[in-house]
């Protein structure tokens, strides 16, 4: 069967995590999406039609339904896919096909309009799978809603070299991008201070960038430039650039993940590292909460009023068991599978 995906395809480590899952598990289906300029994807069964003037007239003018339209099903697969930006009235509809949408939280949003809006939208679908609780409760009194842990946790970790070295990996955000620029000083100078604490305690440390579309390495950069020079050359930096593999690796040589990313949280669970998650929305705390752990956590909302000295050992050296959600994440695709006719010893 040929699948439209829709999906954030940027080179963001969790939105690419998300399209590897997919596209592996249904092997023997072939998925087409479009993007602005991302080409390079390694899957005989993904098709990635890149053009930046076509990808803008389709978000300008709402023409992707449209587009989906050619296609029998549509697989909207993604994290923080409904938020309200003063698009209340945006048509999200992709039109009269089967639609799947899994691993997406909802928000955060202003008004009832926006809200009702996506309900509309999640009615029409065949199935809707949000990854926590919050979004689910929103939306709960639809029939065909559920929610499941974060696709990434269903992730095939057997190939990964996992070890615990006493380095910590820091995934940095631009808060310029993602929250809004009268935060990024005070962010950057409480990331430079917490550099320099776990330095003192013995960790090498490594900045990481997810995306480079969304800043991160600008972000990066920034923070490097405001270092005294000792710290400076201390300090590692990793751009991820569409190699998954390696960008696990680099996770997974590592005993802390500091998380300003989501997927930094998810994936350093999953890895059996400790996590700091570093958050500038409700959404990590939200997942955080259905799995009943309360980590260490900064918040970059109220950063200046977070001491790093408050983080005792205990906060650094603590691993939480994963496998109920590793086997849990798997019911994303508990009715695409069915649809699909697929199995897991294979597709029928």
């Amino acid at each position: 069967m040929k699948i439209y995906v829709d999906a954030y395809l940027a080179k963001n480590l969790g939105d690419d995590l998300f399209i590897d899952i997919l596209v592996k598990r249904y092997s023997n289906h072939k998925f087409y999406a479009i993007s602005k300029g991302t080409k390079n994807r390694n899957y005989e069964n993904l098709k990635v039609y890149s053009n930046q003037y076509i990808y803008r007239a389709l978000k300008k003018f709402q023409l992707e339904k449209y587009l989906a339209n050619c296609f029998e099903l549509v697989v909207s697969i993604g994290g923080s896919m409904y938020m309200e930006n003063g698009d209340s009235k945006r048509d999200f509809s992709l039109g009269k096909n089967k639609r799947f949408i899994l691993g997406s939280n909802f928000g955060p949003y202003k008004t009832q309009e926006y809200l009702n809006n996506i309900k509309n939208v999640f009615k029409s679908a065949e199935d809707v799978c949000f990854r926590e609780k919050y979004s689910y409760d929103l939306f709960k009194c639809l029939p065909n809603v559920r929610y499941a842990s974060d696709i990434v946790f269903a992730m095939d970790t057997k190939n990964i070299r996992i070890t615990h070295r006493k380095r910590a990996i820091i995934s940095i955000i631009s808060c310029d991008y993602k929250i809004g620029k009268k935060y990024s000083e005070s962010y950057e100078k409480k990331m430079i201070e917490l550099i320099d604490f776990l330095q003192k305690k013995g960790y090498e440390i490594c900045l990481m960038s997810f995306c480079k579309e969304e800043n991160d390495e600008t972000a990066i950069v920034s923070i490097l430039e405001k270092c005294d020079n000792e710290l400076r050359n201390k300090i590692e930096t990793y751009f991820y650039d569409g190699n998954i593999k390696e960008a696990l690796n680099v996770l997974a040589d590592s005993s802390l993940i500091v998380g300003s990313r989501f997927h930094a949280n998810i994936i350093g669970l999953l890895l059996e590292k400790t996590i700091i998650p570093v958050i500038y929305s409700d959404k990590t705390k939200h997942v955080l909460d259905d799995m009943n752990i309360s980590p260490k956590m900064i918040d970059i909302r109220n950063i200046e009023n977070f001491s790093v000295e408050s983080i005792k050992e205990e906060d650094l050296n603590y691993v939480i068991d994963v496998s109920k959600q590793r086997k849990d994440a798997l019911r994303h695709f508990e009715k695409l599978d069915k649809y699909l006719g697929y199995e897991m010893s294979g597709e029928k």
